[in-house]
């Protein structure tokens, strides 16, 4: 039996290995197939990533590869991330390079054999890597059970959802990297402890060097990486203490040293670790951080996900992913894995309290009781989930295989066999759905505009957005952003947000120019002078709505001191700013609400976020002809449109007989080869409002027509009349400081800051 075991594990690790891979494949293919060139790099040849973070990462790996460390310059000694936050840059000391070695070194060796570039080399290592998670989950399933349930666990971690969306091609982040380093770091930690309870000195010193090295290698995957430190260590407190014997302390002496060992590496390596943990989760589930808003909120990844989607079919993983959430349930591998990892704690906890006390016993429950309670906070974290929710499982299944073969139940191998298929099947159909699930993040709309920028653009030109593709800005257009991924600050997104939503184009201006000439200097020295509060913030509203002068006599009235007011004026309104451009993507609209969430929540012109909406955005329509139109809105209503030779009209019509009343439109913008033209639209107000009404909104039609074809649009009042929405929506019309920019824009448009 010993032979055919030895045999036997190999082969099944080799062949789920391949599985896993071959299927991280096709859904590249399918994502070939299904989007094309138009999300084809002209440049690589290959799909662009799919993660935005992907860039970043890639960035930092062609650094490390260039000059040896992260960023593009040393200050202070330190390696200097200056492509992001500026004008300051940061800090890239805290990057981990796991990855970038790992990439850097398989790059090196495939280039020499097959010419394979460094871009090659990232889009498609992590369908690799992310494999080796089958080893360690095997490994340590089989410690707590059988080749059935190592089986089980093994195709669990690797062809879960959560993990297998977060690992295909294309997906160049650390995810792939964190679950195997973390589960060879589990493994070797726990056949450690076991090795050196049972006295086996050579297999102590094998595991022991092990653990040293896959903690090293855990350091360097993640940067809380530490979580996984720590529950190790409250496990190993727990072993500790329910397997010590009076007159018996020296057989917990190895325990304790591992124990004193990992703590003593955490604290060394983590100063300030349990405030910066603290910080870390209060900071990602609170929906402000002190003063300012929290942009974790607005991150998809980081927002709170469903139990299950789908209804009674997403328990079974029948539909994995909505356009908005996605069900902890259905990423793990289905409903059976999920309710057996809860079964399994209790089960697990008895065998403790009947004294078979072993370290991955306690660990398990701890394991997945963390990370359920993190997967709950978010999407990001349900792939760590899997992990425990898959060693569970494959426990379960060992459990039940072993009362069969004990006569406890029919002993019979097919019953194994559908164990199995009833465990796995979820999780491999939700796998092979999963095609439709993967988008590249980029386009070539977007891309060809960042390639028209790196050869046009002078060097210290910084680039301006939103922060979502901050990242890619850098990676394609070679420029420093003053927003991205890792600049994501209370005051760089209050802003940035502030300088997009407000309807004051001074405001939004000269906010650009204090950001990009002293970055977020200015904020924090007027909070120190006047105090963190609101009022200094609406007071810094005032100042930056005025011209310079007008601005240094207001802020007399206030400070004093002649010295201290030229340095905050120096800071509010610098000279000699870096030229920028303003980029705009073509799916802006879709996140424009933020903008007022975090830019306009004080002071006399704060707005709620659901004025700032489009119900029609950007819907292809022919251009208007004289007389009446009447347009689908997709909400349940029609909007019509009247067009005379010298006017225009608007209004809604709703299609059931629910009784609502009309939207009320006030006004129909149109941008045509006549050039920009404003109509008032005449409309009583009803009697009995609309939801819409009560919340003090009003509508305007917005048409872009080039004589044969035209957008057509319906947004909120505030958010048509808004930086965003002229910048947006009508090219950027009635403003002086952003000029349109017809050499490097297309379907993404570009402007520069005057």
């Amino acid at each position: 039996m010993k032979i055919k075991r030895v045999f036997a594990i190999p082969v099944l690790l080799m062949i789920i290995m391949l599985v896993s891979v071959f299927s991280r494949y096709m859904l590249h293919k399918n994502v070939v197939e299904n989007y094309g060139s138009y999300f084809t790099d002209p440049q690589t040849g290959l799909p662009y990533l799919t993660e935005m973070d992907s860039y970043y990462h890639l960035r930092m790996t062609k650094d490390i590869n260039e000059l040896g460390h992260p960023g593009r310059q040393i200050v202070d000694g330190k390696p200097w991330d200056s492509m992001s936050y500026a004008p300051e840059g940061r800090a890239a000391t805290g990057y981990r390079p796991l990855m970038s070695w790992i990439t850097i070194g398989v790059y090196r060796i495939s280039s020499s054999l097959t010419g394979m570039t460094l871009d090659q080399t990232a889009y498609w290592l992590n369908m690799f890597m992310s494999a080796l998670v089958v080893i360690p989950i095997f490994l340590l399933a089989l410690e707590t059970g059988n080749l059935w349930g190592a089986f089980v666990s093994a195709v669990l971690a690797a062809l879960n959802y959560g993990y297998f969306l977060h690992t295909i091609p294309g997906f160049f982040d650390t995810d792939g990297v964190i679950a195997w380093v973390s589960c060879f770091f589990f493994y070797f930690a726990c056949m450690t402890v076991k090795k050196a309870a049972a006295k086996e000195y050579r297999a102590l010193a094998f595991h022991g060097a092990g653990l040293l090295i896959s903690f090293f290698a855990l350091y360097n995957s993640w940067y809380i990486y530490y979580m996984f430190a720590g529950l190790f260590a409250l496990a190993l407190l727990i072993y500790i203490i329910l397997t010590f014997k009076k007159g018996e302390a020296k057989a917990s002496a190895v325990p304790a040293g591992i124990f004193a060992a990992v703590c003593l590496a955490v604290v060394i390596l983590e100063p300030g670790i349990f405030e910066r943990a603290f910080n870390l989760v209060s900071g990602i589930f609170r929906s402000s951080t002190g003063l300012f808003p929290n942009i974790f909120v607005s991150i998809s990844e980081l927002r709170k996900p469903a139990l299950v989607t789908g209804g009674l079919a997403g328990l079974f993983q029948m539909k994995v992913l909505t356009d908005t959430n996605i069900g902890i349930i259905n990423a793990v591998g289905g409903i059976v894995p999920f309710l057996t990892a809860i079964v399994m704690c209790p089960i697990l906890i008895r065998r403790i309290v009947r004294k078979n006390i072993s370290i991955e016993n306690i660990l398990l429950p701890l394991w997945f009781a963390v990370t359920l309670v993190l997967a709950f906070r978010g999407w990001r974290f349900i792939m760590l989930l899997a992990l425990p929710v898959a060693l569970m499982a494959g426990n379960a299944v060992s459990l039940l295989s072993s009362m069969m073969d004990e006569g406890k139940m029919m002993d019979k191998g097919i019953y194994k066999v559908m164990i199995i298929i009833v465990m796995t099947f979820p999780a491999l159909y939700g796998v092979s759905r999963a095609s439709g699930d993967s988008v590249p993040s980029a386009s070539n709309a977007m891309v060809s505009s960042l390639y028209a920028i790196r050869d046009s653009a002078p060097e210290d030109t910084v680039l301006i957005s939103w922060w979502d593709y901050g990242y890619v800005f850098e990676e394609k257009a070679g420029r420093a952003t003053l927003f991205d991924g890792g600049s994501q600050s209370g005051i760089r997104s209050y802003w940035v947000s502030k300088a997009l939503a407000t309807k004051d184009e001074k405001l939004s201006a000269n906010i650009l120019r204090m950001l990009l000439g002293s970055g977020d200097k200015a904020c924090t020295e007027m909070l120190d002078t006047f105090g963190e509060n609101e009022e200094t913030l609406v007071f810094m509203d005032e100042l930056l709505s005025l011209d310079a002068p007008e601005a240094e006599k207001l802020l007399a009235g206030k400070e004093s001191d002649p010295e201290r007011r030229a340095a905050l004026m120096a800071l509010l309104f610098p000279e000699n700013t870096p030229p920028a451009k303003y980029i705009i993507t073509p799916d802006m609209s879709k996140i424009s609400g933020w903008f007022a969430t975090f830019g306009m929540s004080m002071g006399k012109d704060k707005l709620p976020a659901e004025s700032y909406s489009a119900i029609m955005d950007g819907v292809g329509v022919s251009a208007p002809v004289n007389g009446k139109t009447v347009y689908k809105s997709g909400r349940g209503f029609n909007l019509i449109l009247e067009k005379t030779e010298d006017d225009y009209s608007a209004y809604t019509s709703f299609t059931n007989e629910r009784g609502e009343e009309p939207l009320k439109i006030d006004r129909v913008l149109v941008r045509d080869l006549s050039g920009y033209r404003e109509f008032a639209v005449s409309q009583e107000a009803s009697e009995s409002q609309s939801s819409s009404q009560e919340a003090g909104l009003t509508w305007t039609v917005i048409i872009e027509s080039d004589g044969h074809d035209a957008k057509l649009s319906l947004v909120t009042r505030d958010m048509a009349d808004s930086v965003f929405g002229k910048l947006f929506y009508l090219g950027g019309e009635g403003l002086e400081h952003y000029a349109y920019d017809p050499l490097t824009s297309g379907a993404t448009r570009v402007y520069d800051v005057r």
